[in-house]
């Protein structure tokens, strides 16, 4: 057994680790201060840009890549933490090995591994109950401890992906799929795509900082090689990192830079994202008239039949039940009904079309939704996140229709699942729902919604209720056929 250096002097042993020369500055500064400044770190990005310019070099600088956290444990631990759902040994050191190569100067790569390296991953890859499917991406990782000058960065930075995407797949390894992805864009530092990848993960998992340093890196690596796709994909995720943690402000900005830069391409789809996802930006902040113009245009900018139009219809008709217009969403969200047809999502609409049809008297619509809705609830279980919700929205419609019974005993449920699952949001609404109900206060009964309407919004609900049709009538005919 060899024992791995770490910072300050900790020994940490691993069975069968081979030593390699370990970035350890890196090591250090992430051990030191896990949340690297951002004044410091941006300062050093637009440093190390303008000197690569002042070259003529389109290699973004190794100061520039985002650091790979660590949490003061030696690198790639959280993978052995994972052992239960990975070859975490395995995959430990040959992530370990990547990361020195990739860290180190190309001219002090001779003779970064020791002597029989290669052999012994080898051989732990043999041992190993490693799936068929992941095996060509371990051997070619493998291979880089033979002769570390004579791998392809390209074919290494993809093998990692190929690690990455398959650790992703599984969904019980979410520290291996981060650390391979973010190998993976470490190794082809100009590949924005990788990047991009990497940051995602990081955001799904809620690594916010990490998240946008790849975010970025991506962003900046796609202007230098003009892949405008690429650059304005960047911003669209950064806005969305903002807006996951409430800062909708820079959320704003960067949709806002995503816009012009595919309006300035021609990117017509890349428009319709933007525009979408500053609808949802209005949606947060209050600007309803802001919501239904960015609508609009997001209708317009991705084309009728576009598949994202089921997305769009959702969100606008949920805002517009927000703000009182039940008959204008009902309309749409019966359309949607057909296109949401995995449980959680479906749970969902029927509970809005139960709302929607409760507020405009629309009893036989709020009688089948209701008994839709208590069919999939049942199929569900309790461990849905979907139902507590949805239940409130049928408790509305109970109300609208004057079911007294029926919305106490929706009520009911949603706090028996909300306080289940500490969904305190659910908890609070209900509790207050409830003493209404108990109090028979007839004024409840009278939803209030809206009749009136501009000509705009009228015709953006009547041609997304067209193009959902037509998009369903289309998947019919392919299914059919």
């Amino acid at each position: 057994m060899t024992h791995v250096f770490v910072p300050r002097g900790a020994e940490l042993w691993i069975p069968r680790c081979f030593a390699s020369k370990i970035a350890v500055h890196i090591l250090r500064a992430v051990d030191e201060c896990p949340v690297v400044k951002r004044s410091l770190l941006d300062q050093t990005m637009k440093r190390s840009q303008r000197e690569a310019a002042a070259r003529g070099s389109t290699h973004l600088l190794r100061l520039s890549l985002p650091a790979v956290r660590s949490n003061g444990s030696f690198e790639g631990a959280d993978i052995i933490a994972e052992a239960g759902a990975v070859p975490a040994v395995l995959l430990c050191q040959v992530y370990r090995g990547v990361m020195s190569w990739a860290l180190t100067p190309a001219d002090e790569h001779d003779g970064l591994f020791p002597p029989g390296a290669g052999g012994e991953a080898r051989r732990l890859l043999a041992e190993s109950a490693v799936p068929e499917e992941l095996r060509p991406a371990l051997e070619t990782l493998c291979a880089l401890f033979d002769d570390p000058l004579a791998v392809d960065p390209p074919r290494v930075a993809e093998a990692c992906m190929n690690v990455g995407e398959w650790a992703d797949r599984r969904g019980d390894a979410p520290a291996t799929a981060l650390r391979f992805l973010q190998a993976g864009a470490t190794c082809s530092p100009n590949d924005a795509r990788m990047a991009y990848r990497a940051g995602y993960v990081a955001r799904r998992r809620a690594i916010w900082d990490i998240a946008e340093l790849w975010f970025r890196h991506s962003s900046t690596v796609s202007r230098r090689s003009r892949d405008w796709e690429s650059h304005a994909t960047a911003y669209l995720a950064l806005g969305n990192n903002y807006y996951h943690q409430g800062r909708y402000t820079l959320a704003r900005r960067e949709h806002t830079k995503a816009l012009r830069v595919s309006k300035r391409h021609g990117l017509q789809e890349l428009q319709g994202r933007a525009y979408h996802d500053l609808m949802a930006m209005a949606i947060v902040t209050g600007d309803a008239l802001s919501a239904e113009v960015n609508a609009q245009k997001a209708f317009r900018a991705y084309g009728s039949c576009h598949p994202n139009i089921p997305n769009l219809a959702h969100d606008i008709a949920y805002f517009w039940h927000g703000v009182g217009h039940y008959a204008r969403a009902l309309r749409v969200f019966q359309a949607l009904l057909p296109h949401f047809t995995q449980p959680e999502p479906r749970m969902r609409v029927l509970g809005s079309i139960g709302r929607g049809a409760g507020a405009c008297g629309q009893y036989q619509v709020f009688e089948e939704a209701w008994n839709a809705g208590w069919q999939l609830a049942r199929v569900l279980g309790r461990g849905s996140t979907s139902v507590a919700p949805a239940m409130l929205h049928f408790a509305h419609g109970a109300l609208g229709v004057g079911e007294w019974d029926r919305a106490e005993t929706a009520i009911r449920y949603a706090l028996e699942l909300a306080e289940t699952r500490n969904e305190f949001d659910v908890v609070n609404d209900g509790e207050r729902l409830l003493q209404v109900v108990l109090a028979r206060d007839e004024s409840i009964g009278s939803p209030g919604f809206r009749t009136e309407s501009t000509v705009e919004s009228e015709i953006l609900a009547n041609d997304l209720v067209s193009s959902l049709n037509a998009i369903a009538s289309s998947l019919e005919e392919a299914t059919v056929i």
